[in-house]
């Protein structure tokens, strides 16, 4: 990876940077060049800010999470289809790396990680970042906080103030006219929608959401095996919670017992442990997560964990019955099980959405409880927590080989409680291959 220090900057060019001749590098000025010092004259970039403590290593701490290599082929064919889809840029929006930051991952790498707040002018971009890709030209990251020797990208500007730097880029790179899409365009506010309609009016501004959200459903050899080991991380905080679960306990306590785990095993964060005791399980939102309510004999407990390790999340319920066990939930916890085991047995490329439905509807009805059936089966997973497809009744989707997926069919049963059973599978052409091993049925005597 080129190191940006002492580097001189360069000189504003006549015609557009050309990608190969643009090392990657950080620049200190709004708008896509470098801040003037005194007089006038060009500073050289500043060194980059490090938040690497010593000793620490890994992907994503000193070096990209994927290799290198992925990243740019993963750019070189974003401009491929801007080039198809009569495109002279694809502008990817993300979030916070906990919101929706997968889009500019994918592409470069960069994971925002403050949280998003509300745009102040010269500071509207706290917690966002920027990707922006020509057919021509170097892929240029705009950031509030980057870490060059995590992103692959040809420029990195640090900044708070993304409208005013995109607007020097575009026109910087010659893009004052044209089309450019946007990837994300669900995250992309009307107010910066404004702000670069302003700047450069005679940029038609489309969606493009396809572009980048399509190649990500189809988690490549190195992500599968970044995933399985976010399962992991996810195991051993649902052990944790389970080894300690008993009567007289509250949800706090057993949240935190799994989140300790979790992060001990590996995980760059939790994002939370959620605990629902009793009549509580019905749900499977809540607020708060986990309440001091203290768990009781002979009810259901049910347990979510979601975080991420090396960037790429982990999303893994398991419910556990407290004994003495009462049959109905018994019985509660078979039908799930066997909901979970029809739509598995379908997990195969090609299969529709409405197959899987088909047959977690199919087995609940076996045990009359059809109705009790919850809508959501299940979802794809990757950068983000929930990402396509989205296995809901009406979706109109079919699963490929090399998906990443939640199954979690879920039973609620008003005045009994609700009973879920989530698993982390990679969608492969013999069959899912299952990347969690806690016990689908655990019980606490």
């Amino acid at each position: 990876m080129p190191d940006p220090r002492g580097q001189t900057p360069d000189p504003e060019p006549p015609a557009p940077v050309a990608a190969e001749s643009a090392p990657r590098r950080v620049v200190a000025g709004p708008g896509g060049g470098d801040a003037p010092a005194a007089g006038g004259a060009p500073q050289a970039p500043p060194e980059p800010p490090t938040y690497r403590p010593p000793g620490a290593q890994g992907p994503g701490i000193d070096r990209p999470v994927l290799p290198e290599a992925i990243y740019r082929r993963r750019q070189e064919a974003l401009r491929a289809a801007a080039a198809a889809h009569g495109l002279d840029a694809v502008l990817a929006v993300g979030r916070a790396f906990y919101e929706r930051g997968g889009h500019v991952a994918f592409l470069c790498g960069h994971l925002a990680p403050a949280p998003t707040a509300a745009a102040v002018p010269g500071y509207e971009g706290w917690g966002q970042s920027l990707l922006l890709v020509p057919r021509q030209g170097p892929a240029v990251l705009i950031a509030d906080v980057a870490r060059p020797e995590t992103v692959v990208a040809d420029r990195i500007e640090v900044t708070p103030a993304h409208w005013t730097a995109l607007a020097g880029w575009l026109r910087r790179l010659g893009l004052t006219t044209g089309r450019v899409g946007v990837a994300g365009s669900d995250l992309w506010s009307w107010a910066a929608f404004r702000a670069a309609s302003q700047a450069v009016p005679a940029v038609e501004w489309v969606p493009a959401d396809e572009l980048v959200s399509r190649p990500r459903r189809i988690k490549e050899p190195e992500e599968q095996a970044l995933l399985a080991r976010a399962a992991e991380a996810a195991d051993v905080g649902l052990a944790a919670a389970l080894e300690v679960l008993r009567p007289g306990l509250s949800e706090q306590q057993l949240g935190a017992a799994g989140t300790a785990a979790a992060l001990a095993a590996g995980a760059d964060f939790v994002r939370y442990f959620r605990v629902h005791t009793g009549t509580w399980s019905l749900l499977s939102f809540r607020w708060p997560q986990a309440t001091d309510r203290r768990v009781r004999a002979g009810e259901p407990v049910a347990f979510d964990v979601i975080g991420a390790r090396c960037g790429y999340q982990f999303d893994v319920l398991r419910t556990a019955l407290v004994g003495p066990v009462r049959p109905e939930l018994e019985r509660l916890a078979g039908a799930t099980e066997a909901c979970l085991q029809a739509v598995l047995a379908r997990c195969r490329p090609g299969t529709t959405v409405a197959d899987l439905w088909a047959a977690a509807a199919g087995a609940a009805a076996r045990f009359g409880l059809e109705a009790n059936l919850a809508p959501l089966l299940g979802h794809g997973i990757g950068l983000e927590t929930v990402e396509e497809p989205l296995l809901l009744p009406g979706v109109d989707d079919r699963l490929e080989a090399g998906m990443v997926l939640c199954i979690e069919p879920a039973l609620r049963v008003p005045g009994l409680g609700g009973y879920s059973i989530e698993e982390m599978v990679v969608v492969e052409e013999d069959g899912p291959r299952l990347l969690t091993r806690t016990p689908r049925r655990p019980l606490a005597v």
